[in-house]
């Protein structure tokens, strides 16, 4: 077991009865002098001899000290996370990212470690699905982690237990409410985004991320050959490649869905155009590009759609529709047409006002995309489409598939361009809100200049100009003075000492642009 439950047990114990009561059931469990690391890994005989130990020492049954212990950990874990949570987050939020954020970390430190897993499903903005799975049998413990973080966000959250594994489930399931107090219903953000765009009149189209339904895909789209040779079919881009020369899957539907073109492919997923049968509308659909996809890659990359499906907010494209076919998921967006900021740099200098402006909406979308417990990791000017007036803005492509098998080789899995990706996920850590800030400096960074800030494919070449990144003067053009030091301090390599307050980034905007307008 990870040292840092070890250590939250020792803690209970000594916060609760005292050094001489740990001191005693160290002894009685046969580990007298036992020194405990929150970074060491321990033999689960031990963990569940200190138990039991305790549980004749303080005479309690084990399942009732589980679940007291858990309520103590959860708080407790939240001060392990520190740092990485977004200040926003409260317990569903939190729940959904223990997986994917805080335990990659956990192994990150200890390649040995063996945390339990731990996914929270979300049904409603009040309502969660966790699921837990672990061969210790430590649901009561699950249990309590779950109430002490809610307790320490200080919600009222009921939690019912639905299946168990020591009842020979496959895992345990428990089902999470948010109580409301009289007149405390969530508001939610909405957006009228207005008809979706389509298409040919344009000369440049880019999409976004996915979606999710429960409906059943049409009868037409049974089994169908996801990767046609080279030579075969009439379809545009059938037998395309991606830059490691794999064949990217081409289906002739999804659902009710038709396809009809690959408009994008990146390292982990790829993109089509096709159409919506029912709502005769144009889309953009999203899926894996692998060849073997297994429920650890498709079921987090399905849950983070429903997420974003959940989100409505006019600096983020819009995610319509959900879907699995033959074990491979997929998503549907709206279809957008104009030019991506990466265009619209090249074309010429952005002015400061729409430089400003163009910031200020991007960041927006960002803070929206946090607020709901997920975190974008591939921001970047081609993954930011704009009107051809550039007058709005959307945030495309979410990294979705990205960091979610955390045993494959992470140089190979990192989702976007290396000058836009935080040093810490450079160097193995996963995403969290901080990273996105950086990789939005970034951007902010190319708007205002011109240029990239970190322009090279070699990993270690990008880190080491990350750690001595100096501006010069002449980079900057007609860069007011707060807004280069507010750039620069989003772009700290350093996570903890980057600048990640989005109240404090949209104050700084909002003067430049009132004086501006003057």
């Amino acid at each position: 077991m990870h040292g840092s439950i070890c250590c939250i047990v020792k803690k209970f114990v000594e916060t609760n009865h005292g050094s001489e009561a740990w001191e005693a059931m160290l002894e009685h469990a046969g580990y007298k002098g036992l020194v405990l690391s929150p970074i060491g890994t321990y033999p689960d005989e031990a963990v569940f001899a200190l138990l039991g130990a305790g549980c004749e020492l303080l005479q309690v049954e084990l399942e009732d000290l589980l679940r007291v212990l858990g309520r103590f950990a959860g708080p407790e874990l939240i001060g392990f996370a520190g740092t990485m949570l977004h200040p926003d987050w409260k317990t569903f939020e939190l729940l959904s990212n223990v997986e994917s954020l805080i335990h990659r970390t956990i192994r990150m430190q200890n390649p040995t470690a063996q945390p339990a897993n731990i996914q929270a499903f979300r049904l409603s903005d009040d309502e969660a699905q966790i699921v837990y799975s672990s061969r210790r049998g430590l649901c009561a413990l699950a249990h309590g982690i779950i109430e002490g973080i809610a307790d320490f966000y200080q919600e009222d959250i009921s939690i019912r237990e639905v299946t168990c594994a020591k009842q020979g489930h496959p895992f345990c399931t428990f089902e999470a409410k948010r109580v409301a107090l009289d007149g405390d219903s969530p508001q939610v953000e909405s957006v009228d985004l207005g008809a979706t765009a389509t298409a040919e009149s344009f000369d440049e189209t880019f999409v976004a991320s996915d979606s999710v339904s429960d409906s059943n895909p049409a009868s037409d789209s049974g089994s169908f050959d996801w990767f046609p040779s080279n030579t075969g079919g009439s379809r545009v881009g059938a037998g395309t490649r991606d830059s490691n020369k794999n064949v990217v899957p081409f289906p002739k539907r999804l659902g009710r869905y038709a396809v009809h073109e690959i408009i994008g492919v990146g390292g982990m997923g790829v993109v089509y155009r096709g159409s919506d049968d029912v709502l005769n509308r144009v889309v953009a659909i999203k899926t894996l590009k692998s060849v073997k996809i297994g429920r650890e890659l498709a079921d987090p990359f399905i849950e983070e759609a429903r997420a974003m499906a959940r989100l409505s907010h006019e600096n983020v494209v819009r995610v319509y529709d959900v879907g699995e076919i033959d074990g491979r998921p997929f998503f549907v967006m709206e279809y957008l047409t104009g030019q991506s900021l990466s265009k619209r740099i090249r074309k010429g200098q952005v002015s400061l006002q729409l430089g400003t402006e163009l910031f200020k909406k991007i960041l927006q979308g960002v803070h929206a995309v946090h607020k709901i417990g997920l975190v974008h990791r591939d921001i970047k000017p081609d993954n930011i489409m704009l009107s051809l007036d550039s007058r709005k803005c959307h945030l495309l492509d979410f990294g979705l598939a990205d960091e979610l098998c955390v045993k494959r080789d992470v140089s190979k899995r990192l989702s976007g361009t290396p000058g836009f990706i935080a040093p810490e996920r450079l160097r193995g850590y996963p995403a969290d809100y901080k990273s996105d800030y950086f990789s939005l400096g970034c951007v902010a960074y190319e708007i205002f200049s011109g240029r990239r800030a970190f322009d090279s494919d070699s990993t270690q070449t990008v880190i080491s100009s990350m750690q001595r990144f100096e501006p010069k003067e002449e980079d900057w053009r007609d860069t007011p003075e707060p807004l280069r030091k507010l750039i620069v301090c989003m772009m700290e390599s350093d996570a903890n000492a980057r600048m990640t307050d989005y109240e404090t980034i949209s104050r700084v905007l909002d003067t430049m642009l009132s004086q501006l307008s003057k």
